[in-house]
């Protein structure tokens, strides 16, 4: 898909937002972050919609969900998670993504895909994407 902007970022997967990266999958910060931290997993190989995922893919995804999610919390000092993923309905991008949100307790989500922050300077933004990608390295080692 020449237009989708995901497999754009695949191809051109350099740069500090990139958290993790293997041979079927990418993960990024998001441009427009719910919290500071919020990270997108996405196939490196353009599918629409969880309805298109091979089986075997999405269970390979399973896992790298899981370390991501682990990255995330720990390189956030989040009190937990919160996984979204849409298909079809409210799929800003037709490429097959989950976000990984940081929550922290206490932090109220106020209506359907809250207001988004920014990030106040790209060395802010430099800083969560290297705390989340430390912590995934040191967990992927783990395993």
């Amino acid at each position: 898909m020449d237009k989708c902007v995901f497999c754009s970022i695949t191809k051109e997967s350099k740069g500090e937002e990139i958290i993790f990266e293997d041979e079927h999958f990418i993960a990024f910060l998001d441009y427009t972050p719910i919290f500071k931290g919020h990270t997108l997993l996405i196939p490196k190989k353009h599918y629409q919609t969880i309805f298109d995922l091979p089986d075997g893919l999405l269970e390979k995804m399973s896992v790298v969900l899981k370390r991501l999610s682990e990255a995330v919390k720990a390189g956030t000092d989040a009190d937990g998670i919160l996984l979204i993923n849409n298909n079809i309905v409210s799929q800003s991008v037709p490429h097959y993504h989950i976000h990984v949100v940081p929550r922290h307790s206490g932090v109220v989500l106020k209506g359907f895909m809250w207001p988004r922050q920014k990030y106040s300077s790209g060395e802010e933004k430099d800083g969560y994407a290297r705390a989340i990608r430390d912590n995934m390295k040191r967990i992927m080692k783990e395993l």
